[in-house]
C-alpha cells in the first residue's frame, strides 16, 4: 500500500462507515426526521440555504474564528517569548493563564457582549481566550524543557540570552507550540458559535438558534457539516504551516 493510500484510506473508511450507519438509522422512517434527518435532507438544506443565509453566516463565523486564533496565538507567543527571556515573567503570568480557562464561556460571553455590543469583538475575544491556553502552555513548556547539553554547547560559544532564546529555545519549542495550535484550531469554530449564542445578528450560532425552535434539524446538521469542514481546513492549514516553518520536525513516519 502506498504512503498516500495508507494515510487516506483509514479516515475515508471511517467516514464511509459513519455515513452508512446514518443512512441505516434514518431509512424507513424509524427515527423521526426532526430528530435525525437523512443525509439527503441535510445536503438539500445545505444547498438550498447556502446562497440565502449560510454563506454570509459562514463567512462571518470564519472571520471571527480566524481573528480569534490570530489574537490568541499572538498573545501566547508574546507571553512565551517574555518567559523565555525571564522565567519569572512566566511564573508571574501563570495565574492569568489558568484564569483564562477557569472562566466559563457561558459567563464571559454575555459579559463581553454587554461591554462591547453585538459586533465581532466579543466573539473574537472568546475565541482568543480559548485558543490562547494550549498554545501558550505548550510553547512555554517547550522553551524551558530544552536539552541542557544544547544550552551548555551554545554557552561555550559565548551565546547570550537572546541568542539562546532565538537559536535554541524557540526552534526547540516551535513543534510543541504548533501541537497546541492544532488543538486550538479544531475547537475554535465551535467557540465562535458559542460566543454567537450570547448575542449576535448573524453567524452560524445565530442561525442555529433560529433553526432549533423550528425543528429544522436538517439545517442544523448542515451547519454542523460546515463547522466540521471549517475545523478540517484550519487543521490542514496549520499542519502545512508547521511543515514549512519546522522542517526539522518532519520525520519519516510523520510525513
Amino acid at each position: 500500500m502506498s504512503r498516500v493510500a495508507a494515510r487516506v484510506l483509514p479516515p475515508a473508511a471511517t467516514v464511509a462507515l459513519l455515513l452508512a450507519g446514518w443512512i441505516a438509522v434514518t431509512a424507513g422512517g424509524a427515527v423521526p426526521a426532526y430528530v435525525i434527518p437523512s443525509p439527503q435532507a441535510v445536503v438539500t438544506a445545505l444547498v438550498d440555504n447556502w446562497g440565502d443565509v449560510l454563506a454570509s453566516a459562514t463567512w462571518l463565523t470564519g472571520a471571527e474564528t480566524l481573528a480569534g486564533i490570530g489574537l490568541g496565538t499572538a498573545v501566547a507567543v508574546g507571553m512565551a517569548v517574555a518567559s523565555g527571556y525571564l522565567a519569572v515573567i512566566g511564573r508571574a503570568l501563570t495565574p492569568l493563564l489558568i484564569a483564562s480557562q477557569a472562566i466559563p464561556t457561558v459567563v464571559i460571553g454575555p459579559l463581553l457582549t454587554i461591554a462591547l455590543g453585538y459586533g465581532m469583538s466579543p466573539k473574537v475575544i472568546v475565541v482568543a481566550l480559548l485558543c490562547f491556553f494550549p498554545v501558550a502552555l505548550n510553547l512555554m513548556a517547550g522553551i524551558h524543557d530544552v536539552d541542557h547539553r544544547l544550552i551548555d554547547t551554545m554557552r561555550t560559544l559565548h551565546a547570550g540570552r537572546s541568542a539562546l532564546l532565538w537559536r535554541v529555545r524557540i526552534p526547540a519549542a516551535a513543534p510543541r507550540g504548533f501541537a497546541g495550535l492544532r488543538v486550538a484550531v479544531t475547537f475554535a469554530p465551535v467557540a465562535a458559535v458559542f460566543a454567537e449564542y450570547t448575542g449576535s445578528t448573524n453567524g452560524i450560532g445565530y442561525l442555529m438558534l433560529q433553526a432549533i425552535p423550528r425543528l429544522a434539524t436538517d439545517l442544523v446538521f448542515a451547519q454542523v457539516i460546515v463547522l466540521t469542514a471549517m475545523s478540517g481546513l484550519l487543521l490542514g492549514a496549520v499542519t502545512l504551516i508547521e511543515r514549512l516553518a519546522c522542517p526539522w520536525n518532519v520525520t519519516e513516519g510523520h510525513s
